[in-house]
């Protein structure tokens, strides 16, 4: 795998995480109004995708600490109230950000240890 451009690295949504973010989608699309769920899955892709620049910026996430992986985060405010986990890790090796799951921070935390 190589880097898209110089200092860049490939971000990669995984299986799991992509389900994840599709079950989102359909909630945005069934409690939001149209131009409101699309502006939020365009906005959540940009999130995930701005990873490429500096994936280290994300704060670790500690119910993934005892992983041999070491786990992030960078949120997406989607309400005042409501924000989007984008947990990943980095294997610095191939440049690479690997996405594991798009975690609505209203379920409870205890369950991102099942997720990924």
């Amino acid at each position: 795998m190589e880097r898209t451009e110089e200092g860049k690295y490939k971000v990669i949504i995984t299986i799991p995480a992509e389900k994840h973010f599709y079950e989102l989608l359909d909630y945005f699309y069934e409690h939001y109004p149209l131009d409101r769920a699309e502006e939020i899955a365009n906005e959540l892709r940009s999130t995930a995708k701005s990873l490429e620049d500096q994936p280290e910026r994300g704060a670790p996430e500690i119910k993934l600490s005892h992983r041999q992986q070491k786990y992030r985060y960078i949120l997406y405010k989607r309400t005042p109230r409501a924000d989007i986990k984008i947990i990943y890790y980095i294997n610095i090796k191939i440049n690479t950000v690997y996405i594991t799951d798009f975690f609505p921070t209203e379920k409870d935390n205890r369950i991102i240890s099942e997720r990924n």
